[in-house]
């Protein structure tokens, strides 16, 4: 227990910078707390069918996907999806008012009906997201807002507001310009982007393992601690491991306090995403 109390001071430092030489230490280290069974780098894993994609392989694949379905003419819309037959027919349309970062759209959806298998089945836009209000675009800003512009919730999405509705910062913006009224305001909400981000953490949650395989690491690794106050007055602390060169955030734990099992399983979580210690 003394070596894991010792260790745990190491790591717990909020914004520790380590080197892979540390980094391999600290796996000897718990290797030698009982560990070797657990602990496992797949330096170079193999692709096999059916495995888990990688986060670029999947990031690649998500834009093959939009790429493709942008370019889908009305004739390709005529080949059923369902049966593959082209023995097609128009059976109606309906209207999307989906809210992009130009305001409020009308966007027409054409119905089809195949006569083969006899189902029906509608034309797919990249630009509109399936259960939503707001349009991809709204969707990619308060991501990037948060994640690259490192703001908070509530600030991500106050600007976009004002971008969408011509309101609330816009108006400071723009003091001495004489704006045409976009007609409907924007009630975008910190909540709403909040939903939008959990989604997203539990889609990745699900698919830790191999997660980073094709991520190159430089060496240069960090771990780092957030505490955060919940609703009820309870605490909680996001621990991480950080390549300080490239940017690239390991899946990070949360946790209740920064003891040695916590940062544990970043570690594991992290080696299991495909973190290499070689």
């Amino acid at each position: 227990m003394s070596m894991i109390r010792g260790l745990s001071q190491t790591l717990s430092h909020n914004r520790q910078a380590v080197n892979l030489d540390r980094f391999q230490s600290v796996l000897a280290r718990l290797q030698r707390e009982g560990l070797s069974g657990i602990l496992w780098v797949n330096t170079t894993p193999p692709q096999e069918s059916g495995s888990p994609m990688s986060i670029l392989q999947q990031a690649r694949a998500f834009v093959q996907r939009r790429k493709a379905l942008s370019e889908r003419t009305e004739q390709d819309w005529r080949t059923c999806p369902n049966c593959g037959s082209n023995q097609t027919q128009r059976h109606g349309s309906y209207v999307r008012h989906p809210t992009s970062l130009e305001g409020k759209q009308t966007v027409p959806i054409a119905r089809h009906r195949c006569l083969a298998c006899q189902r029906t089945y509608s034309e797919q836009r990249a630009e509109l997201v399936p259960g939503s209000w707001y349009a991809d675009d709204v969707h990619r800003s308060g991501v990037d807002l948060w994640m690259h512009g490192r703001i908070s919730l509530r600030r991500a999405a106050e600007l976009l507001r004002s971008i969408i509705g011509r309101q609330e910062r816009w108006k400071l913006w723009r003091v001495f310009h004489k704006d045409k009224e976009t007609g409907e305001p924007c009630y975008l909400s910190a909540s709403t982007l909040h939903r939008w981000l959990d989604r997203a953490g539990c889609s990745a949650k699900a698919r830790v393992e191999g997660q980073y395989d094709d991520v190159e690491t430089s060496g240069q690794l960090a771990v780092d601690g957030l505490w955060a106050r919940l609703r009820g007055g309870a605490q909680r602390v996001v621990l991480l491991v950080t390549d300080t060169v490239t940017g690239v955030v390991w899946p990070p734990v949360v946790a209740r306090t920064e003891e040695m099992l916590s940062w544990r399983e970043v570690f594991l979580r992290g080696l299991r995403a495909g973190l290499t210690a070689q």
